[in-house]
């Protein structure tokens, strides 16, 4: 490791960072020893090349097997693409150089490979039904087989291409060994070369599938086979990964899925069907089929609606059922129309894979070579069909800490179970399996990992909290408008006076952004919010500010890293992992404080839970929830050692409430806090674009 770094910083432009280097002896000693950590590296530290160097390390001297998972997909591209081509080539001998993964693989002699979500690769069979024409130009090109290569090669429209992809994404079930394309399939190849890799890079959700499969496995081994280590990278961001992947939903989108696979097994039968003269029959059954499914779909919206508001139908254990504030948003019907449904969907999933078996028994003395076939084929699919109906059911069973219960999201409708209690959970799937380390650069809080241990059940042996390499006292600083600017938002939205509480931030926020000339990413806890606030802008068109809610998450942030003078206005997706480093991102506006509103069923439940365990819900939970979000959302600012910038805190509560003091005390230390922003602007010597005389408007 001390060779690979001191190649490391003989590549120009390197930054020798002593930080990173401890890290990732630290990161080493607990591969080696089977020990656990936790870690806040904040960023600019190298927190990438600081975990691939010691799983390589230890790859080599002791083939240990290491998994390093980040939360998007986004990032554990970059991880297999630009950083691990990068370590690797620090183990070479001096002179020798490789011109991919494998390449350096096979000089090292250890195995390295990405594993995704099967949904995130290309489907061959698929592509040969729907798009022969270029499934040969993917082969050629496609080196891992997902979707950023499908978008790279396949030249068609967005909305074209997005709807392809629907196609042609690798579905939830499928036959597996029996598909003619399984040997070449992107999917399965990448799993195969996975169990059996030194270093895996994949992602959170893949870590929660592989422990789930594993827990009921007979060999107790899962997607990723036996690893002897587990690194979480954004380990901060692991809980929402833990929440998806353990939720049950009934929703419009899980049928329309259900349909998809009926239609997938409805090919793969049919011409079995038609030699045994029941063709018709077959295709009656799966019409019939869609039809039931979508008539419960129709079902759920219309007892979603007749809900009028998300409601609770049961929660996990009795304490948190019983609790006033669980009780008072239950559904209205005692889940009456929730089971229905429910009730529907499985004996529909049962009916039609019941009458697919005695078909199939009624084939087999005909054609029993073909059966015996197609049998194991549809085997896959009749499992997946059964258990999701049978799963129904466990909507009104919930175990653990959890919480049952019916909501709308947008024309969509659903019941969904989501687990609220992640400690218990966490411990058996993630912690007590494996060695672990957790890395972030926003994972502890107050100077501490208490939180983090305390909602996700991790013990880690060892903790340490690195100090960030960038200079904040001199290159960012803290504006604090005077407190009487703007109106607290809580009593401006109790007294109806939304509008007057709009137009002061959408004052305040011209001023900032005039001054700082564009450049200004404002974050928002709301879309009513930040609608209401863009409605009363009044700025130069030299000065644009691009909306999450009108461009997309994607096409915005992109508009506004080309646009130097530009501003976004963003949501909680760009709170955290948000990239945009120089010039372009010169201040980071927190309108609010983004305390969690007990509004939907889980934070009601989980709220009710806090308190009855004798715990102080607003101080356990709301309050270090709004801290780690708004050291997110501050981190957004300085992510080069060249950047300058201004954290401007519009919310006048954090002078005016005592809770004020702890959220400044988590920001960066050593940042002056300035009441006027131009002498914030002149004290970090930030340079403000000259946009000429037609810089006027009016407040």
């Amino acid at each position: 490791m001390e060779q690979a770094f001191r190649k490391l910083s003989k590549r120009p432009g390197f930054v020798e960072r002593p930080d990173q280097q401890q890290l990732a002896l630290l990161l080493a000693d607990l591969i080696a020893e089977g020990s656990s950590g936790s870690f806040e590296a904040p960023t600019g530290l190298g927190k990438s090349l600081a975990a691939l160097i010691p799983a390589i390390a230890n790859a080599i001297v002791l083939k240990k097997r290491t998994v390093i998972a980040t939360y998007t997909n986004v990032l554990a591209e970059q991880y297999w693409r630009n950083d691990l081509p990068l370590a690797m080539s620090l183990f070479l001998e001096d002179g020798v150089e490789a011109s991919s993964v494998g390449q350096a693989s096979f000089l090292l002699g250890i195995q390295a490979r990405m594993l995704m979500g099967r949904q995130r690769y290309a489907c061959l069979a698929a592509m040969d039904e729907h798009m022969p024409d270029l499934i040969d130009d993917y082969r050629k090109e496609a080196k891992l087989g997902i979707e950023t290569e499908f978008r790279q090669v396949v030249k068609r429209p967005m909305r074209e291409l997005n709807m392809l992809w629907q196609k042609v994404a690798t579905p939830p079930v499928c036959p597996g060994r029996l598909c003619p394309a399984y040997e070449d399939c992107f999917y399965y190849s990448a799993r195969r070369a996975a169990e059996r890799a030194e270093i895996v890079i994949t992602n959170h959700s893949v870590v929660v599938q592989d422990a789930l499969m594993a827990k009921i496995s007979d060999d107790e081994e899962g997607l990723l086979g036996k690893f002897q280590f587990l690194l979480l990278d954004e380990a901060h961001d692991f809980p929402q990964a833990a929440t998806n992947g353990m939720e049950f939903e009934l929703s419009g989108a899980k049928l329309a899925s259900l349909e998809s696979v009926v239609a997938r097994l409805e090919s793969a039968v049919l011409s079995l069907a038609q030699r045994n003269h029941e063709g018709f029959e077959w295709a009656k059954s799966c019409a019939e089929f869609k039809v039931a499914i979508d008539n419960c779909q129709k079902g759920l919206v219309a007892y979603s609606l007749s809900l009028g508001r998300p409601g609770i139908l049961t929660a996990s254990p009795d304490d948190v059922l019983n609790h006033p504030q669980v009780q008072a948003n239950r559904t209205s019907d005692d889940m009456r129309g929730a089971k229905e449904i429910a009730q529907q969907v499985s004996e529909i999933c049962e009916s039609f894979v019941h009458s697919m078996e005695e078909r199939m028994v009624r084939w087999r003395d005909k054609e029993p070579e073909l059966t015996r076939q197609v049998t194991e084929t549809t085997r896959n699919y009749g499992s997946y069909i059964r258990e999701y109906g049978a799963s129904c059911f466990t909507l009104f069973q919930p175990e653990g800490v959890s919480v049952s219960y019916a909501s709308r999201s947008g024309a969509d409708a659903m019941l969904r179970q989501d687990v609220i209690g992640l400690a218990e959970p966490l411990t058996k799937l993630i912690w007590d399996r494996t060695p672990y380390a957790c890395i972030s650069a926003t994972l502890a809080l107050d100077g501490t990992f208490d939180y983090f241990r305390r909602t996700t059940g991790a013990k880690p042996q060892f903790e340490e909290i690195l100090p960030s390499p960038f200079d904040y006292p001199s290159n960012a600083a803290i504006y604090l408008p005077p407190a009487d600017t703007i109106p607290d938002p809580a009593e401006a939205r109790k007294q109806g006076n939304e509008e007057m509480y709009w137009r002061r931030v959408a004052a305040e926020l011209s001023k900032i952004i005039r001054t700082v000339g564009g450049r200004t990413l404002a974050l928002f806890h709301s879309r009513k919010e930040m609608e209401g606030v863009l409605s009363f802008m009044n700025l130069p068109p030299e000065l644009p500010i691009y909306s999450q809610t009108k461009f997309g998450t994607a096409s915005v942030g992109e508009r506004f890293i080309d646009n130097t003078n530009s501003s976004l206005f963003a949501l909680r997706s760009f709170w955290t992992g948000f990239d945009a480093p120089g010039p372009t991102l010169s201040c980071v506006a927190l309108v609010r404080v983004p305390f969690e509103v007990p509004i939907d069923p889980p934070q009601i439940a989980r709220l009710a839970y806090l308190q009855t365990q004798g715990l102080n819900a607003f101080g356990e939970h709301t309050l270090p929830l709004a801290k780690m979000m708004m050291r997110q959302g501050a981190g957004r600012l300085i992510r080069r050692a060249e950047d300058k910038g201004i954290i401007a805190l519009l919310d006048p509560r954090i002078q005016t409430k005592r809770y004020g003091e702890e959220i400044l005390a988590n920001l960066p230390e050593g940042m002056r806090t300035f009441r006027d922003i131009g002498d914030a602007v002149g004290w970090i010597g930030l340079e403000v674009p000259d946009l000429g005389d037609q810089m006027s408007f009016k407040l």
